[in-house]
C-alpha cells in the first residue's frame, strides 16, 4: 500500500516557492488561487522545509482519502496552520489587504504570469519571519529557532490525527 501511495504523489509536480508582492491589487493576486495553486501570507510559514511538508501531506492526505478539504490548495493551508476548519486556515495564513510576501505550492506547472504579482526571494520565508505570536504562541520563545521549526513542523504533520 505504501508503494501505491508513493507511486500516486510523483504523479503531480510540486513546485513550492516564495517572493515579494509588486501589485497591491487584491483582486489580481487572489486571481491566481485555484485548486491547484495556494497563495500564502509569508509570515505562516516556518521556513522552506515547512512549506514543503505541508505540499507533501496535501498531496498524500488527497491521495489516501482522508483529507479535510476539497482542494489540495486549500488542504496546504491547514496543514500549514495545523487547522481543521477552513476558515480559522484562511485567517491565520490566507493572503490579506497588508500582506507584502507570499509563499506558493503549485500542484502542477506554475502560471506562466505569476511573475505579474510577485518577485521571486527566498528570503521572505524563515524561522525568524514566521509569526510565532499569532500561530504558535505557545511555543517558548528562547528556544533555538530549530527546536522551535521542529515543534511547528510536527503539529503539520499529525493534524490528521487530531481529535476533530
Amino acid at each position: 500500500m505504501l508503494y501505491n501511495l508513493l507511486c500516486r504523489l510523483d504523479v503531480v509536480e510540486t513546485v513550492v516557492g516564495c517572493g515579494r508582492l509588486v501589485t497591491n491589487d487584491f483582486d489580481q493576486i487572489l486571481s491566481f488561487v485555484n485548486p491547484s495553486l495556494a497563495l500564502i501570507d509569508s509570515r505562516s510559514v516556518c521556513g522552506i522545509e515547512h512549506l514543503k511538508q505541508a505540499a507533501i501531506l496535501s498531496l498524500s492526505s488527497h491521495s489516501g482519502g482522508f483529507n479535510l478539504s476539497k482542494d489540495k490548495s486549500t488542504e496546504v493551508l491547514l496543514y500549514l496552520t495545523f487547522q481543521r476548519q477552513i476558515s480559522k486556515a484562511l485567517k491565520l495564513a490566507g493572503i490579506k489587504d497588508d500582506t507584502k510576501s507570499i509563499a506558493w505550492v503549485s500542484f502542477g506547472e506554475l502560471p506562466a504570469n505569476l511573475s505579474d504579482i510577485v518577485n521571486e526571494d527566498s528570503s521572505v520565508i524563515s524561522i525568524s519571519k514566521y509569526n510565532f505570536l499569532k500561530l504558535a504562541s505557545d511555543i517558548a520563545p528562547n528556544l533555538e529557532d530549530s527546536v522551535k521549526q521542529k515543534i511547528v513542523m510536527t503539529r503539520t504533520a499529525t493534524l490528521p490525527v487530531q481529535p476533530r
